[in-house]
């Protein structure tokens, strides 16, 4: 009995043995993100560093207004150019409220946060203030949420839809739209902060415990 008791105790931790070698290693993505969520970086005590951070940019070709009228009155184009700061995106764009050659041009002041992740896909949040350069020179402001998807290493394609409110001495109004834009810029992570090029060419797969921020 002794005997036989041994010789399946020594059978079943070799098969044991063979199992575990049966698993997987976690891939190079899988090593990094776990990295970057055990980071011992405090979010509340980062500093901006405008002159280290990346520039991005982000060009929306095509968004329209609701509502009656000559579809070349209500297409709106611009062009974004800022800097990142991990879930934040600080920038200045200009672009034109309709197609015509007469149309009104804008510049505006965007501050676009990373709102959520899911693999290649981002939700984000943008707040903007600027002018129109009209005859009375409206007031412009925005607030828009985003999809985005990082299709490439540094570029991703999004869907946009928000509000622009339009104001001056004489008349205010209010309008919303719907359009899609590019953005070229570094990587973010799945917990939204920014990838550099070296470490993927994708977001990585979240393994082990959330992160400290909730997301």
């Amino acid at each position: 009995m002794l005997l036989a008791g041994l010789f399946f105790g020594q059978n079943l931790r070799a098969q044991s043995a063979k199992s575990d070698t049966t698993q997987k290693a976690p891939n190079k993505g899988q090593q990094t993100y776990y990295a970057i969520s055990r980071s011992s970086e405090d979010s509340t005590r980062s500093i901006f560093n405008f002159k280290a951070a990346p520039i991005y940019v982000r060009a929306t070709p095509f968004s329209i207004y609701t509502g009656a009228g000559n579809p070349r009155d209500r297409i709106a184009q611009s062009i974004e150019i800022g800097k990142s700061f991990n879930v934040i995106d600080l920038g200045v764009a200009f672009g034109r409220n309709s197609l015509r050659p007469d149309t009104s041009l804008f510049l505006e002041g965007r501050v676009t946060m990373d709102v959520a992740n899911y693999g290649i896909f981002a939700n984000e949040m943008t707040i903007g203030a600027g002018r129109v350069f009209d005859k009375q020179g409206s007031l412009m402001l925005e607030l828009s949420y985003s999809i985005i998807a990082q299709v490439a290493p540094r570029v991703g394609i999004g869907l946009t839809t928000g509000y622009f409110d339009f104001s001056n001495e004489s008349t205010d109004n209010s309008k919303t739209f719907y359009g899609i834009y590019l953005r070229w810029g570094l990587l973010r992570t799945d917990s939204g902060g920014l990838l550099g090029g070296s470490r993927g060419r994708g977001r990585p797969v979240r393994v082990g415990r959330p992160h400290r921020h909730g997301r």
